[in-house]
């Protein structure tokens, strides 16, 4: 009983003379941000798993889950327990002033630090991961990206397994690291801190750029497709900008400040923000069906939008288009067959191409992304097949579906 009630119920006590005697003037304690960051982040992120298997089940009725969709709700187990543990260590010192702590409680607080890390490092590997399996689903089939995926798996996992095993095995005995009277060595700290810091953000980097490299090489119609895109699969630079600031204030509280363990308490505040938003990113980046029908739900409210000027009635991709069987198989063709119209192999998406424009568009489509080839599009994320045919035939199909509009 004695030992739940040090770890649940009685804080430490701000009465230590660890470390010297302290300023005249301290900024308060912080664990108390740890601890409201520990509560809502976990609920927060909650919302956007749910809303991934809402996607993948009721939407996309997909029938089985993909391995993405494992290590997302391992992931999000992680989050909770990381967070759990994190309130537990604002009673064991953490957020705390470096005068305030005594030999007891500064042995307690290295131990939870010890805990808290390892869960933080199974966070960065699972959100790291789901990113590039979403990418590897949907841009796969080209195999420079897929070996760039590949690559970032294989960097990101070794990385994070030497840090948890330094973590663990830091130091010799491993009962040193939070016992330090203790004989024997550890590692330089400091040194894998800043190294496996500098790896992090290196990483969240890449794996934010990486969608950019085959977004801009989609044939869609407008700019702003691909900038939409860009937006939904690049959100892990949120991911990456809190692993900078993170950092950032990690290496002051290693080398730039006497008082350690309150800004190690703002650094471990932001450590629970980075494994819950990376995440929610992860989940951001599957959620393309889910905003085609909020767009639908929002169109259906405010009614259908046209221009006379030239341009014409649009739809969301999966909504039911009056007229469907007109727009699918009925626009008007040649009445001849005519030399100039190149034969089925040339056909793009049902949709024939001038003959000296077939070759051209084959070539092309070995370097370009038109299509997901053989690989289902199990995000509902690249329809581009709606996209394909506005950009190879758009004034074809602009007066085809007028035509139809004004018949219906």
């Amino acid at each position: 009983m004695s030992v739940l009630s040090s770890l649940l119920v009685e804080r430490a006590s701000p009465s230590g003379t660890f470390n010297g005697t302290p300023p005249d003037q301290l900024p308060a304690e912080n664990g108390i941000h740890i601890w409201r960051a520990a509560v809502a982040m976990p609920f927060v992120t909650f919302v956007f798993v749910a809303l991934r298997f809402y996607t993948r089940t009721y939407l996309l009725r997909a029938k089985k889950y993909t391995i993405d969709d494992y290590i997302v709700a391992f992931s999000m187990l992680v989050c909770i327990a990381h967070a759990v543990l994190m309130a537990i260590a604002t009673y064991n010192g953490m957020g705390l002033h470096i005068w305030q702590y005594d030999s007891e409680l500064n042995s307690r607080y290295y131990l939870w630090i010890g805990i808290t890390s390892e869960l933080y490092v199974l966070g960065l590997c699972g959100f790291k991961t789901a990113l590039c399996f979403v990418y590897l689903q949907l841009f796969g089939v080209y195999a420079r990206f897929r070996w760039m995926c590949y690559g970032t798996l294989f960097f990101t996992w070794s990385y994070l397994f030497c840090n948890m095993m330094t973590e663990f095995f830091g130091c010799h005995p491993i009962e040193k690291k939070w016992q330090p009277d203790l004989p024997g060595v550890c590692i330089n700290s400091s040194a894998a801190a800043s190294f496996y810091g500098a790896c992090n953000m290196a990483t969240d980097l890449v794996i934010a750029i990486m969608p950019l490299t085959m977004i801009w090489k989609l044939q869609i119609a407008t700019r702003q497709q691909k900038v939409g895109l860009s937006l939904i699969l690049s959100c892990g630079f949120i991911a990456w900008a809190v692993a900078v600031t993170r950092w950032g204030i990690a290496t002051y509280d290693l080398v730039g400040t006497e008082d350690r363990t309150w800004w190690a308490g703002v650094s471990f505040t932001l450590s629970i923000f980075e494994i819950n938003v990376g995440l929610i990113c992860a989940c951001v980046a599957t959620l393309g069906p889910l905003w085609k029908l909020a767009y639908a739900r929002i169109k259906d409210w405010v009614g259908w939008t046209s221009s006379r000027s030239g341009k014409t009635m649009t739809w969301p991709s999966f909504v039911h288009k009056p007229g469907q069987s007109q727009l699918s198989g009925e626009t008007k063709r040649p009445s001849r067959p005519s030399v100039y119209w190149a034969r089925p192999f040339g056909a793009v998406d049902d949709h024939r191409v001038p003959a000296g424009r077939a070759d051209r568009m084959s070539s092309l489509n070995d370097t370009t992304l038109n299509s997901t080839g053989s690989r289902e599009d199990e995000y509902g994320l690249l329809d581009v097949s709606d996209w394909h045919t506005r950009a190879v035939g758009e004034n074809r199909s602009q007066r085809s579906i007028g035509r139809s509009m004004e018949d219906v």
